[in-house]
């Protein structure tokens, strides 16, 4: 379990220093929302967790700071409101207050802000993290247990553990994240720039990829959700065939840098600014995007050609003969030379599109 006597300013120090000299606040609010993931465990809902903060216990490192908490509950719970304010007295917040419910009749969402006293101090007196719990039925294909484990704090026994999707699931789940026309997070929301987080998906359907072995799970995975996203977004003009053209479209244009594929390159290129002060782990630039994009456009193209296996770069592979043509823009040849993994991954696609 969490040791939240040894938090403290000093510790908070400690793993900024040990990464990166990463934002003090940001460490906090991880450090903060694993609190709150505990407190979720001890108080026994059947919850499954979800999304960016999850991938941290995945990778059993933080490629990404996230610092909400998703979860999924099967239905909504008597006396809710009452587990979440003892969770926040035994666990140190100073109170939780509900943002938002959303209960039109197809999703019921709640959204609840859980304020604590910042130990970091800056110009704030108070902050939060957020949980955002959605109650419906988990339709992934595989659910695993792990340790609520980190390097961020400190230990005085073992961990928890809490049930999460596999990482095919997740992976599955996040590519309908990634299309911002259809089932994904739009360009703009109340006229506010949400490129940063079309960009968090990016980053982290890239990263899964590296990491996922069993493409059947991804694809049935993968038709749920999108199925799923289109009925409660009542998005009757569209199907799954095309959030995976969304999905490749975007994808295009990020790797041609706007020539090709629909997309807002100006908004996409905004995103993979701001998203830097999130990664600390590597440094993150337009050639990194432009590698991550390639590979989800490989990876929505084998969903779609229903192909059974996924085929990944290694810089021992020949490629000097391997030329891209028409249906596909032969421009996307210069990646050969300036970026052989994306290029790698075109090529693949072209061998799928012209068998």
């Amino acid at each position: 379990m969490i040791d939240q006597k040894e938090i403290s300013i000093e510790w908070i120090n400690k793993v900024s220093k040990a990464n990166e000299n990463v934002d003090k606040i940001l460490v906090e609010k991880v450090i903060r929302a694993l609190i709150l993931l505990e407190g979720l465990v001890k108080q026994n809902l059947d919850f499954v967790f979800k999304g960016g903060t999850a991938l941290m216990l995945h990778f059993n490192s933080a490629k990404r700071l996230s610092i909400d908490i998703d979860i999924i509950l099967p239905k909504e719970i008597s006396g809710l409101n009452d587990i979440l304010d003892s969770l926040a007295a035994e666990q140190g917040f100073l109170r939780k207050e509900l943002q938002y419910r959303n209960t039109n009749s197809k999703i019921t969402k709640e959204h609840f802000k859980f304020y604590y006293t910042p130990l970091h101090k800056s110009n704030k007196t108070e902050d939060y993290i957020l949980l955002d719990i959605l109650f419906e039925k988990a339709d992934y294909k595989k659910i695993i247990q792990l340790p609520i484990d980190s390097d961020f704090v400190p230990f005085f026994d073992k961990p928890l553990l809490v049930n999460l999707p596999s990482l095919e699931d997740i992976l599955g789940d996040k590519l309908t994240a990634f299309a911002p026309n259809t089932t994904g997070i739009p360009y703009f929301k109340s006229k506010n720039s949400m490129s940063m987080e079309i960009i968090k998906q990016l980053y982290d359907v890239g990263n899964l990829f590296d990491k996922v072995i069993d493409l059947d799970i991804i694809r049935n995975t993968f038709y749920q959700f999108a199925k799923t996203e289109l009925s409660y977004r009542d998005i009757n003009d569209c199907n799954e065939q095309d959030v995976i053209e969304d999905i490749y479209q975007t994808s295009l244009c990020i790797a041609s840098r706007g020539i090709d594929g629909i997309g807002n390159f100006e908004e996409l290129q905004l995103g993979i600014q701001r998203i830097r002060a999130y990664i600390f782990s590597e440094s993150y630039h337009i050639e990194k995007a432009i590698t991550q994009a390639s590979k989800i456009a490989y990876l929505i193209t084998l969903i779609k050609y229903e192909k059974l296996e996924i085929e990944k770069y290694n810089n021992q592979i020949q490629m000097k003969d391997w030329q891209i043509n028409e249906p596909m823009n032969n421009k996307l040849n210069k990646l050969k030379k300036s970026n052989p993994e994306a290029f790698f991954y075109w090529f693949k696609i072209y061998e799928i599109k012209t068998a």
